[in-house]
């Protein structure tokens, strides 16, 4: 009895051996596979797209416009906006043509004009009145009488090289003179070649001594 106790005891003990054996194995080992996070889609790898900038308002030019008083003998007298190109006949043309009454030959329709300039057409009465027109009735021209009383340029009747003689008065200052006259019948007083583009009263002051409009 005490051999058949001893044998299954010791069967027993061998299958408890067993089991415990049988379970250690059956626990597989667990690996865990850590992979890496998808990269979003804004980290997305490839070639990088580059959006320009759309310079083209940028670089687009604003056309700066003059605006000139046109007056006298023409159809229509007002203030004009016109493109900084234009010449005398395009301001002309702008206030509608010259009237009935305007001395149109008088007139340099090929001169450059300048914003904020008073453009006043002459009739064939004015020219007759003023200086310079009476100097060409007698067959005289421009030029063949440049000088007044006491010596003094006559801004009305002298030439480009006369107008030049004046103290700061160079040859654009001197075309301009010629234009304004021109264009306006002739200066009426001294004073009123401060109306020419670029005379103001500091350059007046230095002239007004050497000038005569008779």
């Amino acid at each position: 009895m005490n051999i058949k106790k001893i044998k299954y005891r010791v069967a027993v003990a061998i299958l408890v051996i067993a089991t415990a054996f049988c379970g250690c194995g059956s626990n597989d080992e667990q690996i865990i596979d850590i992979k890496p996070e998808a990269k979003s889609q804004n980290e997305k790898t490839g070639p990088e797209i580059v959006v320009q900038k759309d310079d083209d308002t940028e670089s687009e030019k604003i056309t700066q416009k003059i605006r000139v008083y046109v007056c006298g003998a023409v159809r229509t007298p007002d203030v004009y906006t016109l493109d900084p190109d234009v010449r005398m006949i395009d301001a002309v043309n702008a206030a509608g043509g010259f009237s009935g009454e305007a001395a149109e030959e008088y007139v340099n329709l090929a001169a450059r004009i300048e914003d904020g300039q008073k453009i006043y057409i002459p009739t064939y009465e004015e020219i007759e009145q003023a200086p310079v027109a009476e100097s060409e009735t007698a067959g005289s021209s421009a030029g063949e009488n440049p000088t007044g009383t006491g010596g003094k340029v006559n801004i009305n009747s002298a030439d480009k090289a006369t107008l030049m003689t004046l103290p700061g008065v160079g040859e654009s200052k001197a075309d301009k003179i010629i234009d304004y006259r021109q264009t306006n019948g002739g200066f009426k007083t001294v004073e009123d070649i401060m109306l020419v583009a670029g005379i103001k009263e500091g350059m007046y002051n230095k002239i007004k001594d050497f000038i005569c409009v008779n």
